[in-house]
């Protein structure tokens, strides 16, 4: 499923949106969890500028990025704040933090960075794994090897007709 970015991002917006009311309606501290739980659900697509960045340095083209060029020149998948292991170590933080304040942190992230990825592997049509740090890291973040065969084959057959200025 091919969206476009302001629907892909309204999408994220929402889930950070319910991923704040979950934590605030367990903890009772609105402004916190309103707030990470953007901070995970949305603006951990922050990292998409770290892959444009090592693919064009500073040379900003908003309709490089908004295509997502920066993954067909580089051939490599980073974005390195994507990984369930963000997830698996703030819901175990859970367990061990007291603090209403800080669970309520904690569970908002959580459950943020959850809806963002579970989001992206529906429609971006990627692979459950594939938002594995470990996974990436493993496989030297090589879209070759992170995504699925046939988006592989669609990828390659787009790099063949962009040419970066």
């Amino acid at each position: 499923m091919s969206l476009s970015l302001p629907l892909h991002l309204l999408i994220h917006f929402m889930f950070s949106l319910l991923a704040g009311l979950i934590a605030w309606r367990i903890w009772r501290k609105p402004f916190l969890a309103a707030i990470f739980g953007v901070l995970g659900g949305f603006l951990i697509d922050l990292d998409h500028f770290i892959d444009y960045y090592l693919a064009f340095g500073f040379d900003w083209k908003w309709q490089y990025f908004e295509k997502g060029n920066q993954f067909l020149k580089s051939g490599n998948i980073y974005v390195l704040f994507h990984g369930w292991e963000y997830v698996i170590i703030l819901v175990l933080l859970l367990f061990i933090i007291k603090n209403r304040y800080a669970k309520t942190i904690l569970l908002s992230l959580a459950l943020g960075i959850f809806f963002h990825l579970a989001t992206d592997v529906v429609v971006d049509d990627m692979p459950v794994k594939s938002y594995s740090l470990n996974y990436r890291i493993a496989h030297d973040f090589r879209i070759a090897q992170i995504v699925k065969a046939e988006n592989y084959e669609k990828h390659v057959e787009r790099r063949m007709h962009v040419k970066f200025e």
